[in-house]
């Protein structure tokens, strides 16, 4: 069965919300440039994934690689690549069953929460691969750290799918 995918008219809501998020996770992690280089990351939607990156469930998850510069073959030429491996079939689903939600504030909460995580992981302050209670206990943090880093973005919309967090999200 082929999955529902973004449609060229969704991309530039895509670009500006990947924006929004980048900007309030700057702000409220006070990063500087060379703290996001350390991050690498990318925001890919489902036409750029790989089969093991699709989800039957989540809106989004976070994908980690190990890379290696070119050339290089020392550790240190070694650095970790995060995929935020947006799952576009999950996302429109959800604003079919939500129609008074609107694809920009679900992406801005979506891209902002897993910013959180890249952020966190990145910097050491949570481990990648956790599962279980560990699992549930990081989400759980990553979300109250989301809802702190958009309070300064006063959107009913965002509001809602923050407080509404577990429904859209489980």
């Amino acid at each position: 069965m082929e999955l529902r995918r973004f449609q060229g008219s969704q991309k530039p809501i895509i670009q500006e919300a990947v924006f929004v998020a980048e900007e309030a996770t700057s702000d409220f992690f006070k990063l500087s440039p060379s703290q996001w280089r350390r991050a690498r990351y990318d925001v890919l939607t489902l036409e750029h994934l790989r089969q093991e990156e699709i989800s039957p469930s989540a809106l989004a998850q976070v994908a980690k690689y190990t890379c290696r510069l070119p050339g290089r073959e020392l550790k240190s030429a070694q650095f970790d690549l995060y995929r935020i491996c947006l799952q576009d079939h999950n996302i429109l689903q959800t604003l079919d069953r939500e129609q008074r939600l609107a694809l920009l504030p679900l992406l801005i909460y979506i891209v902002t929460h897993e910013l959180v995580h890249v952020i966190r992981f990145s910097s050491f302050q949570q481990l990648f691969d956790v599962d279980g209670a560990a699992r549930r206990a990081e989400e759980e943090r990553v979300h109250a750290l989301t809802r702190q880093v958009l309070r300064p973005y006063r959107c009913s919309d965002l509001d809602e799918i923050a407080s509404n967090y577990e429904y859209y999200y489980n």
